[in-house]
C-alpha cells in the first residue's frame, strides 16, 4: 500500500454487510434489453387502461385539450413506464455501487 493513502474498509458496505458486485457484461446489457421491454409493455397497460377509464384516446401534443389533463396524462405514463424500467432494470442488474 502506497505511503499516504488510507484505505477505508468499510467506505462500500453494503446495509445488510456485504460488498457490491460489479455486474457483468451480460448483466448490464440484460438490463437495458428488460428495462427496454417493460416500458414498451408499461405504455401499452397505460394506455389501454386510460382508454378505458376515459373512453377517449391519451392526448397528443397536438390534441386541444385542458392542460390538466394533458398534465395527468404525462405524469401517469412517465411514472409508471420510468417505475416499470426501473424494476425490470434491478431484476436483473441489482443496484450496487456508483450511479446506474
Amino acid at each position: 500500500m502506497p505511503r499516504g493513502k488510507q484505505v477505508d474498509e468499510d467506505a462500500h458496505v453494503q446495509a445488510d454487510g456485504t460488498r457490491p458486485q460489479k455486474p457483468t457484461l451480460v448483466q448490464a446489457f440484460g438490463a437495458v434489453i428488460a428495462g427496454i421491454v417493460a416500458g414498451k409493455i408499461a405504455s401499452y397497460m397505460v394506455t389501454t387502461a386510460w382508454r378505458l377509464a376515459t373512453r377517449e384516446d391519451p392526448p397528443d401534443i397536438e390534441t386541444a385539450v385542458r392542460p390538466a389533463k394533458k398534465a395527468a396524462w404525462i405524469a401517469l405514463f412517465g411514472a409508471a413506464t420510468g417505475a416499470a424500467r426501473q424494476l425490470a432494470r434491478d431484476a436483473v442488474k441489482p443496484p450496487g455501487e456508483g450511479p446506474a
